[in-house]
């Protein structure tokens, strides 16, 4: 009599089905956090992302090492949205003061309608989306194009880029406090300030 040959049997815990797409459940407990930052605050922790996500703490943390990996990837999203906007706008615009307008109103917008999530991400832009991906990196660009169109060194891009992204969130902060004016106009005056400074940059310096 032929012996009976078993089934493998399946890994403990494991759901029979298709295996997990970790990048798919990645995007779902984005989306979620996204949601429980702007419901819970800036101090929301993991527990509430897996509950709004409908999913335990451990599947979380299998997707994610802790929350500065998820705020990471957050910024990266933000940063890849913003600079979509921005290759957007720019693409039908050439003069370079216009263009430093059009990335300072694309971030006033995104603190503006973003006054949680955007607070909490702005610091982690500097490293977000890779070196293609980054709004600071297309920003450098920006300048770059800027301080090229005076005939000056471009060498002083990368530290304004850092200084816009500064200014807007303290500015618009500021402004989305008190709205003391038209967010037309806080763009504006930020543009006259960093334009000023393009003002006192020449060929010979």
């Amino acid at each position: 009599m032929a012996r009976e040959v078993s089934a493998p049997r399946r890994g403990r815990g494991r759901p029979p089905g298709p295996p997990l797409d970790l990048e798919q459940r990645r995007a779902d407990l984005l989306d979620a956090a996204e949601d429980a930052i702007r419901t819970v605050g800036p101090d929301v922790g993991l527990g509430e992302v897996a509950k709004i996500a409908g999913l335990s703490r451990s599947a979380v943390y299998a997707a994610f090492a802790d929350r500065d990996a998820l705020l990471d990837r957050l910024a990266a999203r933000q940063s890849a949205r913003i600079v979509e906007r921005l290759g957007a706008v720019l693409a039908t615009i050439d003069d370079p003061r216009a263009q430093t307008r059009a990335a300072i109103d694309i971030l006033a917008d995104w603190f503006e309608t973003e006054p949680v999530l955007a607070p909490l991400l702005s610091t982690r832009l500097s490293h977000a989306g890779g070196a293609s991906g980054s709004i600071l990196n297309a920003l450098v660009q920006i300048l770059r194009d800027g301080f090229t169109a005076r005939g000056a060194d471009d060498a002083g891009a990368e530290p304004w880029a850092h200084a816009i992204v500064g200014a807007v969130s303290a500015t618009i902060g500021w402004w989305s406090r008190t709205e003391t004016m038209p967010r037309t106009a806080v763009v504006d005056h930020l543009t006259d300030l960093i334009w000023a400074g393009f003002s006192g940059v020449s060929a010979s310096d």
